[in-house]
């Protein structure tokens, strides 16, 4: 079994804290409930993020670096889907090329 990284600083999550995000991932969209169980910092959507123990302390210390580190984690899921879709779209029309396109002999 694999342990869930933290999202910010890559350490594996202590037993506790990776049951904490798991239940909180999984209560539903209900905010009555949600609002009970709530222990992790959640993210502008919501959900709840995968921190490690000393990321939490620091978050809770200092919400201004936390807000700022979400803002650069959005940034880089961005890109990186972007990129992802690119080369998707490139290897399709590549293979479409290849399929229907006239043979060059």
């Amino acid at each position: 079994m694999t342990a869930c990284p933290c999202q910010f600083c890559s350490a594996p999550l202590a037993p506790a804290q990776e049951l904490r995000f798991l239940v909180e991932s999984d209560a539903g969209t209900d905010p009555a409930y949600l609002a009970r169980i709530r222990r992790l910092p959640a993210a502008a959507d919501g959900k709840p993020l995968r921190v490690c123990d000393a990321c939490q302390r620091a978050l809770e210390r200092h919400p201004l670096w936390f807000r700022l580190a979400a803002e650069r984690a959005a940034a880089r899921r961005q890109v990186r889907t972007a990129m992802l879709t690119a080369a998707g779209l490139l290897s399709a029309g590549w293979f479409l090329g290849l399929v229907l396109g006239e043979s060059r002999v």
